[in-house]
């Protein structure tokens, strides 16, 4: 999903907080994509930020003819179910294990799940990284992530994030305008901070080998928070750079919704991340609450 879904107008705006009011805005543009103020009017404005702590994105590296890796989205649910609304967790099929087939053919990869494997420094299915620790390159193995989930929740963030989400189904096939606002409540971040919106999308059935079951061949295996797609891109845009305690931003879309996802089982993923890669903080958002 490419810059080619969007509406062609944006708002994005900088901002700086004050605990007696809302926001003082002072617009920045640093690209062209798509919010349709002209049909939905003025994008939401949010109110101060309620939450403090640090969320956590376990991505899972994953592929459909690669039997170790279902007991990895087991391990990655259940860290999610055990910190609900804290961590959460992203399906990438992607490598030579994710190409398809007769007894496999359905493809689940996209530019996005590409993009995301050519960064690590060493590709193989089952591996994860949480919140991009050590860089977009580095990653964890499976008996690693439950310790490194627990590590960042006690870590801190600078900024907390806010998502909004509007569904206008009688447009086209649905437009969904998203809003996101990022808040430095606690500290600065040097550099760029990049935000990526990413799609998820759970309840998919396929085709999954998986060691151990009988038959391995699983015909009707469900796929969870599955990346399907993004607005910006994988790797984000630039939204904020140099950003200080009390500033902020705002990004607004209107996305055209793609008609072979189910709207009532997909979110809406929102990463910010720094300069090197690190994510400084995350947030899902399902589009049916």
């Amino acid at each position: 999903m490419t810059l080619s879904k969007y509406i062609p107008i944006v708002v994005i705006t900088a901002f700086v907080l004050f605990p007696s009011c809302d926001v003082i805005e002072d617009p920045i543009i640093p690209f062209s994509g798509g919010y349709n103020i002209e049909l939905y009017g003025n994008p939401p404005v949010f109110q101060m930020a309620n939450t403090t702590g640090k969320n956590i994105l376990v991505e899972d590296f994953t592929a459909h003819q690669c039997g170790n890796c279902p007991p990895a989205a087991e391990i990655a649910e259940g860290l999610a179910e055990s910190n609900p609304d804290r961590v959460f967790p992203l399906g990438i099929h992607a490598g030579n294990l994710a190409i398809t087939n007769d007894d496999y053919p359905i493809d689940w990869t996209n530019e996005d799940s590409d993009i995301y494997w050519d960064q690590l420094d060493f590709q193989a299915n089952p591996l994860g990284r949480i919140n991009r620790k050590g860089g977009t390159g580095n990653f964890f193995s499976t008996a690693e992530w439950s310790e490194e989930v627990t590590s960042e929740l006690a870590s801190e963030t600078p900024l907390q994030l806010q998502v909004k989400t509007f569904w206008h189904p009688s447009a086209g096939n649905g437009q969904l305008n998203i809003h996101v606002n990022g808040q430095f409540t606690s500290g600065g971040l040097d550099g760029e901070c990049r935000l990526a919106i990413l799609f998820t999308e759970s309840k998919l059935i396929g085709d999954q080998l998986y060691y151990g079951q009988d038959p391995e061949h699983v015909t009707d295996y469900q796929f969870d928070h599955m990346l399907r797609g993004s607005v910006t891109g994988a790797e984000g845009l630039v939204v904020i750079v140099d950003a200080l305690e009390g500033e902020g931003f705002q990004s607004d879309y209107t996305f055209n919704w793609d008609p072979e996802w189910v709207f009532e089982n997909s979110s809406v993923l929102v990463v910010a991340s720094s300069e090197n890669g690190e994510v400084v903080n995350c947030l899902s958002h399902h589009l049916a609450e």
